[in-house]
């Protein structure tokens, strides 16, 4: 099927079928609304990593309602960038949203997840066994920084994937946003529903005992003030959102795309959720639990992304017409 004739059952069959690329600005004013839109998302992502919508929730708020009264003529005219403003808008309001997931009157939980992970480790806790093995909080180790930086690529590939796709795989860039964003958004529910603590939380209360949170003895090694203020924008708006694993749901979300979309790299993208899942549980980030809980809410999210954001490249089937 020609380009043309997948536009025109776009236009025909409805909202579900993407148009293949989005028409170029040719005008000022095109060009300056795209400039305007661009810098909105923008703006976004350097409030978050900037800390500035916690400081001042009216502006995450005015952000957001400007965004969306600036890309309302994408939304009409369906173009792909579209999808840019459902990514980044979707990743800042799920943001804002996971900050007040802790402050509900719904009680933090603590025990569940450990005593699931001592179920299925026949009564051995993993995060126990893995820092007594590994971690000696007087001597950082290599081990521990490799950890560390495993968990912090988490803040950069989704990213840097979802660009590469844009450039490389454009038609499948809805796809990939529905993917990414219904991931974290589904694990944004069971932030409210369960708020749970993650083990280092209950080594500090002493429901763990001797398990730290090596990533503050490896921030402090390198630059302390600079991990301090990382750490308050983007762990700090809510430290007890543990169940599920967003950094597990979509590093496996990643796998999943890539199983269909870039099979030749899919088993570097497994190898690389194989790793930040060891990761995640050596710095007493999260419980095994959250980690399976987290690949299900992926699971789920590509389930949804398949039906609701098909590809062109995909046929379209006509209906009969009647005489």
């Amino acid at each position: 099927m020609s380009v043309a004739a997948e536009t025109a059952a776009y236009r025909r069959w409805g909202p579900l079928r993407i148009p293949p690329l989005p028409d170029p600005p040719s005008t000022l004013s095109g060009r300056l609304l795209l400039g305007g839109q661009a810098a909105l998302l923008l703006a976004m992502t350097l409030s978050v990593a900037t800390r500035t919508w916690q400081d001042h929730i009216w502006f995450g708020l005015l952000l957001i309602g400007a965004t969306a009264i600036a890309w309302l003529p994408e939304l009409r005219h369906r173009r792909l960038r579209t999808w840019w403003f459902v990514y980044v808008a979707g990743i800042f309001v799920y943001t804002l949203l996971r900050a007040f997931a802790d402050e509900t009157d719904i009680p933090v939980r603590v025990g569940y997840p450990i005593a699931f992970d001592r179920w299925l480790f026949l009564g051995t806790d993993p995060t126990v066994w893995l820092q007594r093995q590994l971690f000696d909080p007087r001597e950082i180790g290599l081990a521990d920084y490799l950890a560390v930086a495993t968990h912090w690529s988490f803040f950069i590939t989704p990213h840097a994937v979802a660009i590469g796709v844009f450039l490389l795989q454009r038609r499948h860039f809805p796809r990939f946003a529905v993917l990414v964003v219904g991931t974290m958004w589904l694990g944004l529910v069971l932030f409210f529903i369960v708020p749970t603590a993650p083990p280092w939380f209950a080594g500090e209360i002493g429901q763990l005992a001797g398990v730290r949170r090596i990533m503050d003895y490896v921030g402090g090694s390198i630059h302390g003030s600079a991990y301090s203020s990382l750490y308050a924008a983007l762990g700090e708006p809510n430290s007890v959102a543990a169940m599920p694993s967003i950094h597990m749901a979509v590093t496996f979300a990643l796998y999943l795309w890539a199983r269909r979309h870039l099979p030749r790299l899919a088993g570097w993208f497994l190898a690389y959720t194989a790793v930040m899942a060891l990761a995640l549980v050596y710095l007493g980030e999260h419980y095994v639990a959250d980690l399976i809980v987290g690949m299900a809410c992926a699971l789920a999210a590509w389930a949804i992304a398949l039906k609701v954001a098909p590809e062109l490249s995909e046929p379209v089937t006509q209906p009969a017409d009647r005489g």
